[in-house]
């Protein structure tokens, strides 16, 4: 699946499938998200991996996100 947007000078493409590793037993869901800022043609890239098949990119993404916040309040706890 490829979904593309644009919001302002930046192009987003996203990517999504569903595949195998030969070391891995279950199916992966792969969500790789593209960033292009069309001014200066910079490109940056995020990939992201599942287990849960029934994923939208949306919610891995949200997931992810959720992972760092709660890790910098791990880190923010332990300093106090």
């Amino acid at each position: 699946m490829r979904h593309s947007s644009l919001e302002e000078d930046i192009e987003t493409d996203s990517y999504q499938a569903t595949l195998l590793h030969k070391e891995f037993a279950q199916p992966l869901t792969l969500f790789i998200l593209v960033k292009t800022t069309l001014k200066t043609n910079a490109c940056s890239h995020v990939i992201l991996f599942s287990s849960d098949l029934s994923l939208s990119y949306h919610k891995i993404i949200d997931y992810y996100e959720l992972r760092f916040q709660i890790k910098f309040n791990f880190r923010d706890t332990k300093q106090l």
